[in-house]
């Protein structure tokens, strides 16, 4: 049992104190073993600077918080297709590099639609060393989903995106074995699994 608590500072200075219990329970995560591209595994060196511009680019667009909240009611999955790989997979490529999979891999046909999983605005519509073709949805306060592996992009950076909107279709561009969507959350820097996000209730607009 874990004892949490929440303070809300509003604007007049009132503050709010949340404090609840959440019971934490034991989850095995899989191991799973790829074979891909070795140039995935070990970057030949004249594209060390892009991988190490690009991951610094998502560090500076997931420190960016977003005072207002962008999305509108529940979340939802952005393709229908079926779950091969869940948040926190442990995947060993080639035999050789362990990592850990941050989100939910979505198998589906290749050029099938993505829609944005709420609204929001687009921060990232680009190519990716590893995510190949990539869009980013800031929906405020901090959270974010991203779209991983496209074959087109169909939105634009700084794009207001309504939820089920198409943004993309499917392809397997990047890191990727197979036509699939690679879709994650974050909150700021912290990875979060999407089917909780999925979970979760929001305010719908008016």
């Amino acid at each position: 049992m874990f004892n949490a608590q929440v303070i809300i500072e509003r604007e007049n200075l009132i503050w709010e104190v949340y404090k609840f219990s959440l019971n934490l329970e034991d989850r095995v995560f899989r191991l799973r073993k790829l074979t891909v591209d070795p140039r995935y595994v070990a970057p030949p060196a004249e594209l060390r600077e892009r991988i190490d511009r690009e991951a610094e680019l998502l560090r500076v667009i997931f420190s960016i918080i977003t005072p207002d909240w962008l999305a509108d009611g529940a979340f939802i999955w952005p393709n229908s297709g079926p779950l091969t790989a869940f948040f926190g997979d442990q995947r060993l490529y080639n035999n050789r590099k362990l990592s850990f999979h941050s989100g939910l891999d979505i198998v589906a046909r290749q050029n099938e639609p993505v829609v944005a999983s709420n609204s929001g605005r687009v921060v990232a519509a680009s190519n990716f060393y590893f995510s190949g073709k990539l869009v980013i949805i800031d929906h405020g306060l901090g959270l974010f989903t991203t779209y991983h592996h496209l074959e087109k992009i169909l939105v634009k950076r700084g794009q207001m995106v309504r939820k089920g909107e198409m943004i993309g279709l499917v392809g397997q561009t990047g890191l990727s074995t197979g036509p699939h969507l690679h879709w994650s959350v974050r909150l700021g820097p912290n990875r979060i699994d999407p089917l909780s996000l999925l979970a979760l209730s929001f305010p719908s607009k008016k």
